[in-house]
């Protein structure tokens, strides 16, 4: 689709994927490959923006706003506000970030030593992207609260006293105000965040190397999402998220509602022309079936009651080739629409409309049509209204279902094989309308 709409091209896309990393290349599939490159390419041609395709990913509480919080280009930290390092930043996952945070301060509360001027985002700049200005602090951590596990007596001395300190420049989207209050002494006063890898599934807890005293007062606060993990371990953690691929199936989804979000292809678009690519040159039976019901209201009726007798009127075999199988046709009306779902496997009329495409047989679309119909058809472009009840009719592997859709308006006087051209596969399952008239 979005070839034939000239958003990317051949030449473009091999280009793309072979600038996948090599980490992505060897572990992702085929078309999560292409989703890669499409979305680079989206991206550097301006069809789709970051902003857009991280919201998609992450929802609206995962994005970093580059942007100055109060949205006049103001500082929002001061010097001696108490400050938190977010634990990662997300935002290009689905390929390495360009990040200028060193991983050992993430999730670290420290202080604002200095307020700096302003640049331009180097995670934008790095991709061609055009940046926002963002600010910069200097903040400073206190060693102790990075390397905890070196914080003990050895020979009668300490390896880290609350008086070192290291200063790092950190951009302001990395930054939160912290619950401490920033009114009070730095040293020996602020809250030891040593724990806070923003993990709590695997808390561990063991402060065998920490001074009681020095441990005493985080007891105050709730620490049921962190744990006492060593800062070595914190850094790992934090390296791995940095360069951790977003799966592919993800991507695709978020780009696949990107370009929907902005109308630059359709959900009906995408559907219309998957069904296009598999059905070429294949026959549909079924469709022979639906378009002798629209003309002939006696046949609708023995179609309903006792399909494979109808069928057979017409010569249309209506068993599955390789099982014996019933089926029973469902009729569509202006208050009830059918969709078919098979929740246990696959089972589908194919002797009638062919092999079942992959998303029928996907776990997801499974699982999601029994419980949110209405939301699966919206994602296939057919939206029901709510005047109109859902009928989900789950298969077996002795029964088949197939939908019978309304006529569609303007195609009074049209012969069988006009009508037929209308009905398509995905229509006879439900996830679909039959193709409007165009007389």
């Amino acid at each position: 689709m979005l070839a034939i709409k000239g958003a990317v091209t051949t030449d473009g896309l091999r280009r793309s994927i072979e600038a996948l990393t090599p980490a992505q290349y060897e572990t992702w599939t085929y078309y999560e490959k292409w989703a890669a490159g499409m979305t680079a390419l989206l991206l550097e041609g301006g069809a789709v923006t970051s902003q857009d395709l991280n919201e998609a990913l992450f929802g609206d509480d995962g994005i970093v706003d580059s942007s100055s919080s109060n949205g006049n280009g103001e500082p929002i930290f001061d010097t001696g506000d108490s400050v938190r390092v977010k634990p990662h930043q997300q935002g290009l996952e689905w390929r390495r970030p360009h990040i200028r945070v060193p991983g050992y301060i993430y999730g670290v509360l420290g202080v604002v030593e200095r307020v700096c001027d302003e640049h331009e985002d180097p995670s934008f700049l790095a991709f061609g992207l055009e940046a926002p200005a963002v600010r910069l602090y200097r903040v400073r951590f206190r060693m102790k609260d990075l390397w905890p596990e070196h914080h003990h007596h050895r020979n009668g001395r300490e390896d880290a006293t609350g008086d070192d300190v290291i200063e790092v420049e950190v951009y302001e989207p990395w930054l939160e105000a912290s619950a401490e209050s920033s009114g009070h002494d730095f040293v020996g006063a602020e809250k030891n965040l040593f724990d806070h890898t923003h993990d709590g599934s695997d808390c561990i807890n063991d402060t065998s190397d920490i001074s009681s005293s020095d441990h005493a007062h985080d007891h105050s606060h709730d620490h049921h999402d962190h744990s006492h993990d060593p800062r070595p371990m914190v850094e790992e953690r934090a390296a791995n998220l940095e360069g951790e691929s977003r799966p592919g199936k993800e991507l695709y989804a978020a780009l696949t509602k990107v370009l929907i979000d902005n109308d630059i292809i359709t959900p009906d678009e995408v559907r219309e022309m998957s069904e296009k690519l598999v059905m070429a040159g294949k026959t549909l039976n079924g469709a022979a079936l639906v378009a002798r019901a629209w003309m002939d209201p006696a046949f609708e009726r023995r179609l309903l009651n006792d399909a494979p007798t109808a069928a057979a009127e017409i010569d249309i075999v209506t068993s599955n080739p390789n099982a014996p199988t019933v089926l029973t046709v469902v009729k569509n009306t202006a208050d009830v629409h059918n969709l078919v779902v098979c929740t246990l496997c696959s089972c589908y009329p194919s002797g009638l409309i062919g092999i079942a495409p992959s998303w029928y047989k996907s776990r997801e679309y499974r699982s999601r049509a029994v419980r949110e119909p209405r939301r699966v058809l919206a994602e296939f472009g057919t939206d029901i209204p709510d005047s109109c009840k859902i009928r989900v009719h789950d298969s077996t592997a002795d029964h088949r279902y197939l939908v019978l859709p309304e006529r569609p308006e303007g195609t009074d006087g049209w012969t069988e094989e006009e009508l037929r051209a209308l009905v398509t596969r995905d229509s006879m399952v439900g996830v679909s309308l039959p193709r409007p008239s165009t007389g």
